[in-house]
């Protein structure tokens, strides 16, 4: 038992060490202590990257087992912008951001969630046949996730979308509209199931 905490200790150490790197070389503005950080963070592309104070982050299986082998993915291209708020607790979950992606403060976001700001390729066949390898000619619009919000594990989020205050995401949800405050959606596509008192 001694020997496993111990493994646990240095695994904990060796995860801050490469993610304070990762955050070095990557420009990340991170608030939170890097001990809310459990598991090393995937981070790609040149936007800009921040974390709000008291945000906890679970990466890989062993850190939370919903996500599956998922770990942590942020992705910012062509000048994309990634804000994660305040107080917010986050697992396994993927985000990919061309223009923008705003989470607020106290925002729960489960295992394997995959938020795209991002059509990522084009919707007519010939600009994607043409399209070079490494660029993408999708349409990006922001996307919202207001403050409170809760969106269950294995869901995705769409372009353009805002997540109203108070609002739940229930589990593999596809969200592709807005979603009003105080609201609970759920589905493939989601649809509201019924507002929160």
């Amino acid at each position: 038992m001694k020997l496993l905490r111990t493994l646990h200790t240095i695994d904990n150490m060796i995860c801050r060490a490469i993610n304070q790197s990762i955050f070095k070389i990557k420009n990340v503005d991170c608030q939170t202590d890097i001990r809310n950080i459990n598991g090393i963070i995937r981070i790609a592309g040149s936007g800009r990257i921040s974390i709000g104070t008291n945000t906890r982050i679970n990466s890989g299986r062993r850190r939370n087992p919903i996500g599956g082998d998922t770990c942590v993915t942020l992705v910012c291209r062509n000048g994309g912008e990634i804000k994660i708020g305040s107080h917010c607790g986050l697992s396994n979950f993927t985000i990919v951001s061309d223009s923008n992606v705003d989470i607020g403060d106290h925002v729960l976001i489960g295992g394997g969630v995959k938020i795209y700001d991002t059509d990522f390729h084009s919707i007519d066949p010939t600009n994607r046949i043409n399209e070079s390898p490494g660029t993408y000619q999708g349409l990006s619009r922001q996307v919202l996730i207001h403050k409170n919000a809760f969106i269950g594990a294995h869901s995705i989020i769409l372009k353009g979308v805002s997540i109203g205050e108070n609002s739940v995401i229930g589990a593999g949800s596809v969200v592709s509209k807005n979603v009003p405050a105080n609201e609970i959606w759920a589905g493939n596509p989601a649809v509201q199931i019924r507002r929160i008192s």
